[in-house]
């Protein structure tokens, strides 16, 4: 029981494994390609889902393919290549070659061993193959190429017979009487029944259409012995009064209708004449006299039961027919005068002789009701017009007898044929020659097994490309081969883009291909060519790598397609996505640059349009002539005053301190973490420069060539990604060949400007200037035993700016305002005091007048003049006096007014200090 189980199970799971031909893969940029590396594979292409198909149809313009072979697989001529027509070509070439997967090769040339010999198409292209060698004397009988194949067509299309099976009248040799009735039956089957084509283009016929061409004439023959045999109502002008009836008839009846009308309503009979209309028409000008304008008009003049008189009053436009009528009718119409039957009686005729001549013909209109039916072009057929043949029209595609000609005229040709003619042509003599031309046509060989043979050339060369670039997208993504989609190489920038395809309308093409993610650059090309005509052509090509910085609208390049011409391009439009991580790297500093320059750029321009406007009023007011204001006097010029400008030049070093400060800060920060600066430097880098890379990559990883094909008339089934790597093989940036030799030698660079006389020269003067500057300063503070009032103003400005920021008090930790205040305060001061020497301390304890403070301000500032290293000092007591304003004092209830920084870096800008003993 058991072993019954394991087998039934074993079963089952055979059952439910998947038949069929196994397939193989390889992993392409993220892809599963279909190879197609074994015969079992072509075999059954049918049996692969076509949801793991790369496309599912393409265009047949805009490819670098053979347009033959395209032109052979678009069957329904739609200008599109789909799935079905590939398998159907799949399965033809697998009925003749024996080995499919050797098309892998894609060699131009088709070895015979590699066709089939047990199927009826591959043993009929194997005797053509050897057929078309042996025409063109090939040394090599092994294999046979396109050339050879094209030789051989062109040499039978003059041959009279090539195995189709049809015979134009130019085959049939009229060198015997024979030979003409055959001859003169093909011409004139062609007039009655058509014709089929034959492989050299010309019309003629086969044997199944020479049959039905001998029906029509049986057809024929039996009608006219019936026409015979019938009695006839005018014997041998039956014919021609009765074509003359039928011309006649209508205008005839519409003579008596009116008569009918005028006895029922006498008042309108004008409009039964149409006298109105007569009476308005007074100018022959009007086309009242014309053939065409009377024949619409009334046949004779309408009366109340008046008879249509057949001599006199007739419409001109139908006498000659009425005299045609009253001849042949003559004998059954009545006589109006003494029974004469003169040409010169006035005879007419009633509306009663008028149907008993109807029905007399009745008859006859059924023996032609009988007479066999001819097919003919219509009217808007194409016509058809060879030398030695007659003239016939193209066939519909879907003509159920298989012509690929239609007669123009089959009726009129029969009727001119006598009896005897349709004996000679019915007779067997002409058919049994016929069949001899038939038989003979079809031993020789065919024609259409050449051009199968020629297909199959093409397909050997071309079809498994073709697959690689349909059923995978194996060309694109193998390193090494070029798909059939792409157009050529585009350079431009210093770079090349081979990711190029053609584009039709631009508009429509950026509104789909965007979705690619891809950077596009739209360009026309424009060449001449060989005659001198100009041919453009709009390509998309992907920019893979670089920068799009310096690409704007009109730049131009040269795009060199796959043929190697060379086309002019022009870039028309840019479809801006990401590049490179690089570039998205390095795009927020780039941003920030950019922002700076166009802030600066406004500026300058916003100043210049003020100058050229202040300008243009200037200009007018004195072309104008108009007297200019009288200028204003200019203000008295005030005497120098350091105290107003302290102020500036504080405020510009305490900007320059606080950017300086701000600097030294993040160093400072930087570097006090010891060696792991580096890392806090590279976390600032990704703080900035990560955002813009992350979406960078989410939009990289999103490049997709689908909708760029899609854009281009493709139906792509899968999104054919282009990842990181492939993309930078895309577009290839300029660079030095391997082993290329750099010289350094710049004639326009520094060292070589350098050596030229009149940048020497500058240079000479500039550290000539600088070296005489320092000696003049180096000389004034030796004569002077200080320095310059303005490097001291700088130093103390520079002092004041850091003990404002308090991050000098923090730092130097010298000072004790930012300390608690404590009873030891005072005695420590006093202490710092005695060793400054100039310096006064102040406690937190002590309360001080304003008046003492600016008087100790003026002591600091006259001992600053007299010693050079009192300037420091009195840096260090303006700190200190700085941080004892501020500070808070819990012993003393007045807080003194601390002084101002004017006041601590300009003698005498405040008001005046207080007498001191301490100066000298």
């Amino acid at each position: 029981m058991p072993a019954h189980t394991d087998k039934s199970s074993s079963d089952t799971a055979a059952a439910t494994v998947p038949s069929g031909p196994a397939f193989t893969f390889r992993r392409m940029a993220g892809l599963d390609q279909a190879l197609l590396s074994t015969d079992a594979e072509w075999q059954n292409l049918g049996k692969l889902d076509p949801k793991l198909w790369m496309a599912l149809s393409c265009p047949i313009h805009g490819l670098e393919f053979d347009a033959q072979t395209l032109a052979l697989l678009d069957v329904d001529n739609d200008k599109r290549i789909r799935a079905k027509e590939i398998l159907d070509a799949v399965a033809w070439l697998c009925q003749r070659v024996s080995h499919p997967s050797q098309l892998r090769e894609r060699r131009a040339e088709l070895p015979l061993a590699l066709l089939r010999e047990d199927t009826p198409e591959g043993a009929s292209l194997l005797a053509a193959a050897r057929l078309v060698l042996d025409k063109t004397d090939a040394a090599d009988r092994t294999q046979i190429d396109r050339h050879q194949t094209a030789i051989a067509l062109n040499a039978a299309a003059g041959y009279a017979f090539n195995g189709d099976g049809i015979v134009p009248s130019t085959s049939v040799e009229a060198q015997d009487a024979s030979g003409e009735a055959v001859r003169h039956f093909i011409l004139t089957g062609l007039k009655v029944v058509g014709g089929m084509r034959d492989d050299s283009g010309t019309p003629g016929l086969d044997a199944a259409l020479a049959a039905r061409f001998r029906e029509v004439l049986h057809e024929v023959l039996q009608w006219r012995q019936k026409t015979h045999e019938a009695e006839l109502p005018l014997g041998r002008d039956t014919d021609e009064a009765w074509s003359l009836m039928q011309r006649l008839g209508p205008k005839i009846d519409d003579y008596f209708a009116r008569c009918r009308m005028a006895a029922f309503a006498p008042q309108t009979l004008p409009a039964l004449n149409e006298e109105n209309e007569i009476g308005l028409q007074e100018s022959a000008e009007a086309g009242l006299f014309s053939m065409e304008h009377l024949g619409r008009r009334p046949l004779a003049r309408i009366a109340a039961g008046q008879p249509l008189d057949l001599q006199a009053g007739i419409n001109p436009a139908w006498e000659k027919d009425m005299r045609a009528f009253r001849r042949l009718f003559e004998a059954v119409l009545p006589l109006t005068k003494d029974g004469q039957s003169s040409e010169d009686a006035a005879c007419s005729l009633d509306e009663d002789t008028w149907h008993a001549i109807q029905n007399r013909f009745t008859p006859y209109a059924t023996l032609l009701a009988q007479k066999p039916d001819f097919s003919r072009a219509p009217e808007d057929a194409t016509p058809f017009n060879a030398s030695g043949q007659p003239p016939l029209a193209l066939a519909p595609a879907d003509d159920p007898l298989g012509r690929a000609f239609l007669p123009l005229n089959p009726e009129e040709v029969v009727d001119k044929l006598s009896d005897a003619d349709l004996d000679a042509l019915l007779s067997t003599d002409t058919e049994e020659a016929f069949d001899f031309y038939v038989k003979r046509d079809l031993a020789a060989p065919r024609m259409d097994a050449m051009r199968d043979l020629e297909k199959l050339i093409l397909l050997h060369a071309n079809l498994y490309t073709l697959l690689m670039n349909f059923v995978s997208f194996a060309d694109f993504y193998k390193p090494g081969n070029k798909a059939i989609f792409l157009a050529g190489t585009l350079y431009l920038d210093s770079r090349s883009c081979s990711l190029c395809v053609h584009v039709d309308a631009v508009d429509a093409h950026v509104r789909l291909a965007t979705q690619s993610h891809l950077c596009l650059l739209y360009c026309l090309c424009v060449r001449k060519g060989s005659n001198g005509e100009e041919q453009t052509a709009t390509i998309a090509a992907a920019l893979t790598a670089g920068t799009a910085d310096d690409l704007i609208e009109g730049r131009h390049g040269i795009f060199v397609d796959n043929a190697g011409q060379v086309w002019d391009s022009t870039l028309l439009r840019i479809v801006r996505n990401p590049i490179t991580l690089r570039e998205a790297m390095w795009a927020p500093y780039i941003r920030f640059a950019n922002l700076v320059g166009e802030q600066l750029h406004k500026l300058v321009a916003a100043k210049d349009t003020a100058i050229a406007d202040a300008s243009s009023k200037l200009a007018g007011s004195v072309t104008e002539g108009k007297p200019e204001a009288p200028a204003k006097a200019p203000p008295a010029k005030q005497p120098f005053d350091i105290a107003k400008s302290a102020g500036i030049f504080a405020a510009v070093s305490v900007g320059i301190s606080m950017v300086s400060a701000s600097f030294t800060y993040i160093a400072k920060s930087l570097f006090s973490l010891g060696w792991w600066w580096p890392m806090a430097l590279l976390c600032v880098f990704i703080v900035i420069s990560g955002p813009s890379m992350v979406v960078a990559w989410f939009k990289l990883r999103r490049r997709s060539l689908g909708p760029l094909l899609d854009a281009s008339g493709w139906a792509v089934n899968t999104g054919a990604p282009i990842n990181f790597t492939m993309g930078g093989t895309l577009t290839a940036v300029g660079e030095m060949p391997p082993g290329a030799q750099r010289s350094l030698d710049d004639p326009y660079g520094l060292p070589a400007r350098l050596g030229h006389s009149r940048t020497r020269r500058i240079a000479v003067s500039i550290l000539a200037l600088l070296l005489l500057a320092a000696a003049g300063l180096g000389g004034y503070w030796a004569w002077k035993g200080e320095a310059p009032s303005w490097i001291k103003f700088w130093q103390s400005a520079t002092s004041v700016t850091s003990t404002s920021g308090g991050k000098g008090v923090e730092k130097s930790g010298q000072s004790n305002a930012a300390k608690p205040a404590s009873p030891e305060a005072p005695g420590k001061a006093a202490d710092k005091a005695q060793q400054g020497k100039d310096t006064t301390a102040n406690s937190p304890a002590k309360e001080a007048s304003p008046s003492e403070a600016k008087q100790k301000t003026g002591d600091q500032s006259q001992d600053s003049k007299n010693a050079d290293d009192k300037g420091s000092a009195s840096t260090t007591d303006v700190q200190s006096k700085a941080g004892a304003a501020q500070a808070p004092s819990s012993e003393a209830a007045p807080t003194p007014k601390p002084a101002s920084i004017l006041e601590a870096l300009v003698p005498g800008a405040g008001s005046a200090p207080a007498p001191s003993a301490a100066q000298p």
